[in-house]
């Protein structure tokens, strides 16, 4: 069966042409594991299904690895198992899941070292290396990388050696020192080029492009990204794009002043190509480009949206309890190689007695001998166990990190509960405030209303026809009482369904409707706790704008805290008693050319600080005086419109002038 393995292995790489497209493999792959073969074939070619799609498709990479892996424990293939662990770490590095990767490639590389496979032992290390280098640890990967050079070197596995060399050339890049990367890195690509490796030969074009860069040799960096991406581009290899794309956008950002276009042509070209590709560090890498690159324009608008998908991914890949976690497992692994070091001394000393016993034997007629030896072997001894007291105490103070890590794990994991839940409470409690209020404000008309029907009140009781008056009055109120109870209620179902992650369904909308009853609402709400409030309200409605699927009670509670919002601030504002001031709220509607719906909320109110304008989407933070905010109102609308419905929330804002919301939606064909 073994037999079997290496010959179908062999006639794999031979079958496909060497400079092939990747898609073409791919096909073929997909074709033959479509046919009957024994497991053990459909485990290698899984592995290697998996291995075309790394640099592709990495969500594709982890399902096939996957694949592999059990059917490889089923039948009892272990260096089917090493391949498929090998892979899964990649499919995950690739995915940005870090620990995973880590967790993965260590299986790999403990089941490769026990079966003393040394091909299988170098693609593990490289792996290993390889992780690190992508999270930075420049030290750890390039420990990892020269142990797999040696291993590669030594079992000639030049397919393994060609990804070895550019990843070295990779690490020293990162460490600064242009003419290491720049000797490994051209190792690395003349090697590609001589085994027809497509993958690794468009990384270490664009890497040396990053070399000649750092260098200052403009023209030979723009030779290199420019040859990575025409033979990248067929392949559709993301992280090559990626690098190569950026490089070149780097090459087009000026030390100081303002950035080309093409400089941000080329970063969001980066951007998409990571996106598709579900390459989180290339994403992460674009939006800080275009985030800073933006803001340098004076696009502050546009600078704030990358800078927060920036931060986004960076919280993906570099959460604390992924950290917590790479940690954890770096200790383990310490632990591992300390116990490991423990087994090689224990083993070496019983080396050297079987030495010493032997030496004994032979020199048995020179008993002047015996003495010398002796010695020789009491001094061992106590260096082994000097030793061995040594590495225990190591193992022990690993042993207390790791229990100090998994501690700090769990206390990470309860504070991101408590923190859910806070923000989950005080948000229901902030949303349920306005519809409470009208129900309130409507009940004491009410009892009004029946107390001069029974001539309980203040007034003389009505007559006959006052009494139809204030029965159509009372029954005006109580339908008012009723909707914004069943408001309140719908409030209440959204928020819980929201906290269990449940989808709430769309349905079609006219806006101009939404929008002018929740003006009325927000303004009989503000008029109900001041009746000497009064403001102007102009509308702008875009005639025949088409119905939008939304989720008409969220949209709602979006636009009445926007509107509650323009009329606290204009009511601010009067309050001065500036002369001719007279407080105004415009609503406009327009359907824009792109095909998206646009709702804007003006008022001529106090305006927000600049200061403080990248903060207001932020939970938590109000701009209102103590106690009468919670902060949540205008984070939980930026979820609703960005995160629920595919939109986007802006504001632009001058200081003791004016203040506009724009909410764009979009229209579905």
């Amino acid at each position: 069966m073994k037999g079997i393995v290496l010959v179908l292995c062999v006639w794999v790489s031979l079958s496909l042409p060497a400079v092939a497209a990747p898609r073409a493999a791919i096909d073929s792959l997909q074709h033959l594991l479509a046919g009957p073969h024994p497991d053990t074939v459909r485990v290698v070619l899984l592995t290697q299904l998996a291995a075309e799609l790394t640099q592709i498709d990495p969500l594709a990479t982890i399902v096939y690895s996957r694949q592999a892996l059990q059917l490889a424990q089923q039948v009892g293939f272990e260096r089917g198992q090493v391949m498929a662990l090998v892979r899964l770490g990649a499919g995950f590095r690739e995915a940005g899941n870090y620990p995973a990767a880590l967790q993965f490639g260590l299986r790999g590389l403990h089941l490769a070292e026990q079966l003393k496979d040394q091909p299988l032992t170098a693609r593990a290390l490289n792996a290993l290396g390889y992780l690190n280098c992508e999270q930075g640890n420049s030290r750890a990967a390039l420990f990892y990388l020269q142990r797999a050079r040696q291993v590669a070197e030594r079992s000639h596995t030049d397919a393994v050696l060609t990804r070895v060399l550019g990843n070295i050339g990779n690490v020293y890049q990162q460490l600064h020192q242009p003419d290491s990367a720049l000797f490994y890195s051209r190792q690395g690509l003349a090697l590609d080029l001589r085994n027809h490796d497509l993958s690794s030969e468009v990384g270490d074009a664009a890497m040396l492009g990053n070399i000649y860069a750092s260098m200052g040799n403009q023209p030979l960096a723009e030779h290199y990204y420019r040859y990575s991406l025409h033979r990248a581009q067929g392949a559709g290899f993301t992280f090559a794009l990626c690098r190569a794309y950026l490089g070149q956008a780097r090459l087009f950002y000026p030390a100081a002043g303002w950035p080309a276009d093409s400089a941000l042509y080329f970063a969001q070209q980066a951007l998409l190509v990571a996106r598709q590709g579900n390459y989180p560090r290339g994403q992460l890498e674009a939006a800080q480009f275009l985030a800073t690159a933006l803001a340098a324009r004076h696009d502050t608008a546009a600078a704030f949206r990358y800078l927060r998908l920036a931060n986004t991914t960076r919280d993906t890949l570099f959460s604390a309890n992924k950290v917590s976690q790479m940690q954890a497992l770096d200790v383990s692994e310490r632990l591992r190689l300390s116990e490991l070091d423990v087994a090689h001394a224990q083993a070496a000393a019983r080396r050297r007695q079987s030495w010493l016993l032997a030496a004994l034997a032979a020199a048995i007629p020179a008993l002047a001998l015996l003495g010398y030896y002796s010695r020789q072997r009491q001094r061992a001894n106590r260096q082994l166990n000097a030793r061995n007291a040594e590495l225990e105490a190591q193992r022990e103070e690993l042993r207390t990190a790791l229990a100090r890590l998994e501690e700090t794990q769990a206390q990470l994991v309860q504070s991101e509960k408590m923190a859910f839940l806070g923000e989950l409470t005080a948000g229901i409690a902030h949303e349920l405030q306005n519809p409470l209020a009208f129900v309130q404000n409507f009940a004491e008309v009410s009892a009004l209303l029946v107390d001069d029907m029974t001539g309980d009140g203040p007034a003389p009781a009505a007559t006959d026809h006052g009494h139809e008056v204030l029965l159509a009055g009372l029954r005006r109120n109580l339908r008012e009482i009723s909707q914004h109870g069943q408001r309140a209620t719908s409030i209440i179902s959204s928020m819980l369904a929201r906290s269990r992650g449940a989808a709430v369904p769309r349905m079609p909308t006219d806006l101009n409707a939404l929008a002018l009853e929740y003006l009325r609402m927000a303004y009989q709400g503000l008029r109900a706790k001041d009746k000497s409030f009064v403001a102007a309200r102009t509308t702008h409605l875009a005639e025949h704008l088409p119905l939008v699927s939304v989720v008409a009670p969220d949209l709602g509670r979006v636009l009445l805290n926007l509107f509650t919002n323009a009329f606290y601030a204009v009511h601010q504002r009067r309050k001065l008693g500036e002369a001719g001031y007279t407080p105004t709220i415009s609503l406009r509607t327009a359907l824009l050319p792109s095909g998206h719906v646009e709702i804007r909320v003006l008022d001529n109110g106090s305006g927000i600080p600049v200061a403080v304008q990248a903060s207001i989407f932020q939970p938590f933070f109000t701009t209102k005086p103590s106690g009468e905010g919670t902060g949540l109102g205008l984070a939980l609308a930026h979820d609703i419109i960005v995160r629920d419905h595919g939109g986007t929330l802006t504001v632009d804002s001058r200081e003791n002038d004016f203040t506009e919301f724009c909410i764009c939606l979009p229209v579905p064909q």
